[in-house]
């Protein structure tokens, strides 16, 4: 079989053929025995999770799946995500094809537990860009583009999925007083950069090694003629207003608890193998199968290895070892949206 033609069978597939379980003998015993039990193991299994699951989390992921059970109502993970691109990926400020395997990843995820629990699975996206412009400099008018991309992407995304799974999506500042969260922002700041002061400079790099990557410096404003001085302190300052942006987002009259409250389950991908995901302990799954790149900073390829064709999602050091060697084939309009045309394979 060509190149082309395996490449354009496999996506078809992945859009199209995720719609029913398998179960075995085995698992039909579980669920008759214990449907809980079954469920949680399922959410909880290790092909997907990216961490060490502790019992706090497992506790309360069962609590959670018991509610809605309970109630007779979907099960809703929340994920919260950056609501960009990366600026090095081709297809910024717009998704490419890792939101789409970010999408299929979850779905198969989900599988064994729709035909259990009848009233099925909600994935909401939670965008939390408010702060991006402010914070590393993204122009407000490409995460504006990002997020009407995205959120048409999953209402396509959505008519190839079970009838019991909905992916779901909304930015913070939709729900939210911007101005009131800015203004908070802004005041937790000099209580902020104390707390960074006492860092010692290990710590300090540790804090600053994601601002580094992300900050845009000709973005919404042109950063480019800086000193080296200046610029090291626009780093310090992203990482701070990222911080203060956390504390002001969960508070009672912005967003409050809605990632955990009721019976949401948040649900995090290479963000939660940082530290900044200690004190919570999130279930943490990866991207695509071999993959922990956030699909908003990583690109979308797919692998063929023999006869086999699988997705991953890359970052940029990954993909520029390997951009010789990609080669891109056309998807027939299988998406019709812009990035969408073409997809680069590694053979």
């Amino acid at each position: 079989m060509s190149l082309e033609l395996n490449t354009k069978q496999y996506l078809e597939n992945l859009l199209n053929s995720q719609n029913i379980y398998d179960y075995s003998p085995k698992e039909v015993k579980q669920i008759k025995a214990a449907p809980l039990d079954y469920i949680v193991n399922k959410l909880t299994r290790k092909k997907f999770r990216r961490r060490k699951l502790v019992d706090k989390t497992r506790e309360e992921i069962t609590k959670k799946i018991q509610i809605s059970i309970d109630e007779n109502k979907p099960i809703h993970f929340v994920i919260p995500f950056g609501g960009y691109k990366h600026f090095w990926n081709h297809s910024y400020p717009e998704p490419d094809w890792a939101e789409v395997f970010s999408m299929a990843y979850l779905t198969e995820f989900v599988l064994p537990v729709l035909g259990v629990h009848k009233p099925g699975v909600i994935v909401e996206y939670v965008s939390e860009d408010l702060m991006m412009a402010r914070m590393d400099n993204f122009p407000q008018e490409d995460l504006n583009k990002y997020s009407i991309a995205f959120k048409k992407l999953i209402e396509k995304y959505n008519k190839h999925t079970p009838d019991n799974l909905e992916f779901k999506f909304f930015r913070v500042g939709d729900k939210c007083d911007v101005g009131g969260i800015i203004s908070q922002v802004e005041k937790l700041l000099p209580e902020r950069r104390a707390e960074f002061e006492k860092l010692s400079n290990e710590e300090k790099d540790k804090e600053l090694h994601r601002s580094k990557r992300s900050f845009l410096w000709d973005g919404e404003q042109d950063f480019t003629g800086l000193s080296q001085k200046e610029k090291d302190e626009k780093i310090i300052e992203s990482r701070l207003i990222e911080l203060a942006y956390y504390d002001t987002e969960e508070k009672p009259e912005f967003l409050g608890e809605y990632l955990w409250e009721d019976n949401h389950i948040c649900l995090l991908s290479s963000f939660g193998t940082t530290h900044d995901n200690d004190d919570f302990e999130d279930l943490t799954i990866g991207s695509a199968h071999g993959s922990i790149v956030d699909f908003w900073v990583g690109r979308g390829i797919l692998v063929q290895q023999d006869d086999k064709i699988f997705p991953k999602i890359v970052s940029k050091t990954q993909y520029e070892n390997m951009k010789e060697k990609l080669i891109p084939v056309d998807t027939d309009g299988l998406i019709n949206m812009q990035n969408y045309e073409k997809i680069e394979v590694l053979k």
